[in-house]
C-alpha cells in the first residue's frame, strides 16, 4: 500500500505524513486537514488531500493559486 506525502515547504522533499492508501481510496478520500511531525525539518506541517500525492506517482505540479501553502 502506497504512503501518502507531500512536499515539505521548508526543504522542498517529498516526506511521508505517517499514511497509507490504496490509489482508489486515495481518490475518493475527503482529506480537509491533518497535521503530523515532518522528518525533513522537524516542523509540524498541517495538510490536506490537493497537498498530497501517493508515493510512485508524481506531485501534483499545479495548485489552485487562491489554495493556501502547506505549513
Amino acid at each position: 500500500m502506497p504512503r501518502v506525502l507531500i512536499k515539505c515547504p521548508n526543504t522542498g522533499k517529498d516526506v511521508p505524513t505517517n499514511s497509507m492508501m490504496r490509489p482508489e481510496t486515495f481518490q475518493q478520500a475527503q482529506i480537509t486537514r491533518n497535521t503530523f511531525r515532518c522528518p525533513a525539518c522537524g516542523e509540524i506541517h498541517t495538510w490536506a488531500k490537493k497537498d498530497a500525492f501517493l508515493e510512485g506517482e508524481p506531485p501534483k505540479s499545479s495548485r489552485d493559486k487562491n489554495d493556501p501553502p502547506v505549513r
